[in-house]
């Protein structure tokens, strides 16, 4: 009996049950009560907070104190801060006697003989003047003038008051500073405008209302300004103390107003070192596959994905919620992960609330999409002579007679003689596309909150097809304590696809292919008759006008719910303890309906075919878990600076009612810098897997990096020029165990006693050793000049390979097997500049450029054959093409006086204008022995260049992308249409402009014929240049003037127009180079849109 799990965790086993054994809708109903009871013990807390504050008791005896004095001693005793005006403190000296008494009391006393009044605010106690007195002021004076305090924190976790923030009333002379507690008062008119500004943090503007009492603000780091944060791993680290290889993806330029579907389209064009495909544009399906420095294996080959520490499918994450993006490359940035991060590794933080007043945002665009690539069809005329053309040259009969041709040609009888374009009638080339989100955030010191809700409706050019989908996230962060806090997040994500109901049997999409296969001379609709429609039909389907209007659709209903609970606990200064506990519930649901439908031949009246009544539905369910706990300490003292965090994790995943997975994991990491010049890390984790058998199960991982910031030395300390220079050098393992599990233990067949599965108990993990060396240059002044490099030889041991057993021996399948290494060598550099002129104008550079080679270096029971015409061998790079080269096409000098072929293909006859094979072994013919490995699929140049122009509030900015040379091979109908064996397909106008004649010998397609024989081989006559360059996008906006915005009572508010992929330069034909394949493909789209982001 196969073992399913090998691991307990530490969660109730009636929560796996009912989990796997209850509806989901239910499940989440659980999920919202949770949240909701968390909600109100977070509510009772801060009660009790209120509450506890009136009730701590205080003694304070004092004859000849200051009020500022007095507040300062009850702020030691309570830990509470007190708010004021400056004017109040200006008393003279008050004498206080007051022994263990409630602080409630104590501010009684105080208050009562001074004519103020105070209220409580989490920690905060504001004072001011008493209210009944302050009624006696004129009507006038409380419009024009209002005392306003508050305290200014930064955005850490938890806020940390800023001392020394200016605020200014703008237009006036009139300012003042916070003090050592963030705290100040400031009096201005109604309507003045005050400016917070602190040197390293970005400024920000705030109007004064009469309503205004107390502001809570919170200033944001100016990362040009102050050593850069950011995310590395498991925690965040100043850039300056890193020796290890990661990018940021600039969220403003490659994210924020784009009208992207998913987050893997945000990567391309955003950092060096990774390919972005995106392999097609159909709604809902148009994610794209990331590489992070090449294939690594045959199998998965997907970087790891994570957001807010837990792992997620990237195209389900709303952009609007995303905050930072940083990729780990090299094996020291990576190895923190383990087995997980073989493929390189993504780390997604969402936005979470910050301490002011509550934000509220919306962000939104409109526009419609067109396909980049769309092949049109030659005419029902053109059609008809070249398909009775093909079948002469098959030795067949013409099928179209000349009447029918020269009826159809006149136009006289449409709907006897039909001239159909599918192209042009089935599909919109002006699908809408609408994004709207709104968020909204907040809070103080004591609790902060982000909450965010996106829809989108994503039309599709294609018929009865389109997406929408509905993502919210809520994001709360809550501080029971000085040193305890308590990360909470909800994620709940719905999606509903639908799909014109054309399928295969295999249960491939086949809408597009019929356009191109359904001849032009089909007559889409007849009129209707005695209440029954008619439609046209040609070889073994009906028409796609058919399956669009009585076809039937094809639904898919996609929900994803998610809690992720991170406590923090600071137990000493610089050591804290963090927690998390992580739950995902997953649930995808199909339904396929169609009504009974009967198709009858419209002149006949007989009855050809019938669609039944269809009503299928299918549903699966997955569910993760996650818990973790580790133990960060930060230590920095004289020139000596040290990070170390130790943490022990574990995780299940169980996908339907039988696959269970777990995996469980300890690691370490330890970052040491010395004088801001020597830098060191080093990582340590083990990983234990389910997937792999006994005394396999576990894999080591380390990992060193070591760094030299040349910049500080003496030598370059006084430079004006170099500002930044650091040396990088990284070496590590890393682990792959993302294939089927329990493929150790083997199966038998009950009814035959053979054994069809044969396990391998020697199985374990793919192992990644990587080496990287980089440098990091900044120039001139706020690095206006930066230039990051890399070298990186990255080689995979350990492949797991699944080799046939004889058969012989009775097996049917595959037994898999360590036996592969492969090699991925290349380098990557990224360069930045940025100029900001006096008069309002500045622009920014950022070009990047990959290259990277791929190589098989050794297999064990190979070659391995793809799909098609895909074969890895030894000496080849992963997904390379296999099949003959070629020299071109036949001509009449290739054959004798007899007309045979001079170097004859074994299986079929040739003749002029077919494709000319070359014989590699030289043996005078052409067959399987000629076959070798002829293209690679995969670009080894990858580059882009963002370019961004600002000139006072409008802005400019377009993304250039692209890859160097590639081979795509041209397949299926486009290739070889009207090929009687693939039941036709329509020529393409370019096709028919480009095919082989007598009188065109230099085609670049082989002649016609209904039999095309040996043209179908797989060689390289069919391949295209890969390469192209794309404007990737192209956005123009405008923010409106604070002022303005301030009139019209905003924050904010910017506009832009976008236009994503408008223009490509390739030489390939018929197909996107980026989607590439054939008429089963869906183009990628185009989209112009109009957007705006508001803030209120």
């Amino acid at each position: 009996m196969k073992e399913v799990l090998h691991f307990k965790l530490l969660w109730p086993k009636t929560l796996v049950d009912n989990v796997k054994h209850r509806r989901f809708f239910y499940s989440l109903r659980r999920i919202f009560f949770i949240m909701k009871f968390i909600g109100i013990l977070l509510l009772l807390c801060n009660v009790h907070l209120s509450a506890n504050t009136m009730a701590q008791h205080v003694t304070l005896q004092t004859r000849n104190s200051s009020l500022k004095e007095i507040f300062k001693e009850l702020h030691n005793q309570t830990g509470y801060y007190f708010i004021y005006n400056e004017n109040l403190v200006k008393r003279t000296p008050l004498a206080v006697n007051l022994k263990d008494v409630p602080l409630s009391t104590a501010l009684n006393d105080i208050s009562k003989d001074l004519g103020l009044s105070y209220t409580v605010k989490g920690k905060t106690i504001i004072l001011e003047k008493n209210r009944e007195k302050n009624k006696r002021v004129s009507v006038n004076t409380q419009q024009e003038t209002v005392t306003i305090n508050g305290v200014v924190y930064d955005t850490q976790e938890p806020p940390v008051p800023l001392a020394g923030v200016s605020i200014h009333v703008k237009g006036t002379s009139k300012s003042v500073i916070t003090d050592e507690s963030g705290f100040f008062s400031v009096s201005a008119k109604k309507g003045d405008i005050l400016v917070f500004s602190m040197v390293g943090f970005f400024s920000k503007e705030f109007r004064v209302t009469k309503n205004e009492r107390s502001l809570p603000v919170a200033l944001e780091s100016d990362v040009a300004a102050l050593e850069e944060v950011v995310v590395v791993g498991m925690n965040e680290q100043q850039k300056k103390h890193i020796a290890s290889s990661l990018s940021t993806l600039p969220i403003a330029s490659n994210v924020a107003g784009k009208p992207i579907t998913n987050l893997s389209q945000a990567l391309q064009g955003g950092v060096t070192g990774i390919q972005v495909n995106q392999g097609s544009g159909l709604p809902g399906g148009d994610a794209a596959t990331v590489y992070i420095r090449g294939i690594t294996t045959l199998n998965s080959a997907n970087p790891l994905v994570l957001v807010d520490g837990v792992p997620m499918d990237m195209n389900h994450i709303d952009p609007v919620t995303v905050e930072s993006v940083t990729i780990l490359k090299d094996a020291a940035a990576a190895s923190i992960y383990g087995s997980r991060a073989a493929n390189g590794v993504i780390v997604v933080t969402t936005k979470r609330g910050v301490p002011g007043k509550m934000r509220v945002n919306y962000d939104g665009y409109y526009g419609y999409q067109t396909p980049t690539a769309l092949p049109q069809t030659v005419d029902a005329v053109r059609y008809m002579e070249m398909d009775n053309e093909a079948h002469v040259a098959a030795g067949k009969l013409p099928p179209h007679t000349d009447l029918t041709i020269e009826e159809t040609r006149k136009g006289t009888d449409p709907l006897l003689y039909p001239n159909t374009n599918w192209v042009d009638l089935m599909l919109d080339k002006m699908a809408p596309i609408s994004s709207h989100s709104l968020s909204v955030s907040g809070g103080n010191s004591l609790a902060r909150f982000a909450v965010t809700g996106n829809y989108m409706d994503q039309g599709s050019m294609l018929p009865n097809s389109n997406l929408k989908r509905f993502n919210i996230r809520a994001n709360t962060t809550v501080t029971l304590a000085d040193n305890f806090l308590v990360n909470l997040d909800f994620t709940a994500i719905k999606r509903n696809r639908e799909l014109a109901n054309r399928v295969t049997s295999g249960g491939t999409f086949r809408f597009l292919e019929d356009l191109y296969r359904v001849a032009p001379n089909v007559l889409p609709r007849y009129p209707d008759r005695d209440g029954r429609r008619f439609y046209g039909q040609f070889a073994d389907i009906v028409n796609p006008l058919a399956y669009a209007e009585v076809g039937g659709v094809r639904k898919n209903e996609y929900t994803e719910s998610l809690i992720n609970f991170r406590p923090k606990w600071t137990v000493l200064p610089g050591l804290n303890l963090n927690g998390q506990f992580s739950f995902r519930l997953n649930s995808d649901a199909h339904h396929n309906v169609r009504e009974n439908f009967n198709h009858f031949n419209y002149y006949t009246g007989v009855l050809l075919r019938t669609w039944g009544l269809q009503r299928e539905a299918s549903q699966s369910r997955s569910t993760y878990y996650f818990v973790g706990l580790n133990a960060d300490y930060t230590l920095n003292r004289d020139k000596h600076s040290v990070y170390g965090i130790l943490g022990y994790s574990q995780e299940q995943r169980n996908q339907g009612d039988w696959t269970v997975y777990a995996l469980r994991s300890a690691y370490t990491k330890l970052n040491y810098s010395y004088d801001d010049r020597f830098l060191m890390e080093g990582t340590v984790r083990m990983d234990g897997s389910s997937r792999f058998g006994p005394g396999k199960k576990y894999g080591f991982f380390p990992s060193v990096a070591v760094g030299w910031n040349l910049h500080n030395e003496a030598f370059l300390n006084e430079s004006t020029i170099v500002n930044n220079l650091k040396l990088r050098a990284s070496y590590g393992s890393l682990g792959n165990e993302n294939i089927d599990p329990y493929l150790y233990q083997s199966l038998i067949n009950p009814s035959t006693a053979l054994e069809v599965t044969h396990g391998n108990p020697d199985i374990s993990w793919e192992k990644v050793d990587m080496l990287n060396v980089g440098f990091d240059l900044g120039l001139f002044a706020s690095n206006k000049l930066e230039l990051t490099v890399d070298f990186y030889d990255k080689r995979t041991n350990g492949m797991l390979l699944q080799p046939q057993l004889p058969l012989t021996g009775g097996f049917q399948e595959k037994v898999p097997v360590n036996a592969g290494e492969v090699q991925n060598k290349g380098w990557e550099a990224s360069l930045t500049y940025t100029e900001k002129l006096d008069n309002g104008f500045g622009f920014s550079v950022r070009p990047g450029f990959t290259y990277n080679k791929n190589e098989i270096l050794s297999l064990v029971g190979g070659p391995y054959d793809g799909s098609g015409a895909v074969r890895n061998q030894v000496g080849s790079s992963i997904g390379s093409f296999f099949g003959y080269r070629t020299d071109g096409l036949l001509q009449a000098d290739d054959f004798d006086d007899n007309g045979n072929p001079l170097i004859p293909v074994r299986s079929h006859l040739s003749a002029p204008g077919d494709i000319k094979y070359i014989d590699i072994n030289q043996d005078g013919l052409i067959d399987e022995a000629d076959q070798t490995i002829i293209g690679d699929p995969m670009p080894r140049i990858n580059f882009f260049s963002n370019f961004r122009f600002d000139y006072k509030n409008f802005d400019l900015e377009f993304l250039l992308q692209g890859t160097g040379r590639s081979d795509a091979m041209l397949t299926g109908m486009f290739a070889l249409p009207l090929d009687g064996i693939a039941d036709g397909g329509v020529p393409t106008t370019y096709y028919a402009d480009n095919y082989w004649t007598p009188d065109r010998t230099d085609a670049r397609f082989p002649r016609l014929n209904n039999s095309p024989g040996d043209n179908r081989m797989a060689s390289d006559f069919w391949f295209q240049n890969g390469a192209y360059v794309r404007v990737k996008f192209i956005q123009l906006g405008y923010t409106l003037h604070q002022q303005l915005a301030n009139r019209l009572k905003l924050s904010g508010l910017r506009v832009f127009l976008n236009a994503q992929n408008p223009m490509t330069f390739t030489s390939m034909k018929l197909v996107d180079p980026e989607s590439r394949g054939d008429q089963w493909k869906h183009s990628i789209m185009a989209t112009y849109s109009v957007g705006a982001s508001i803030r209120f």
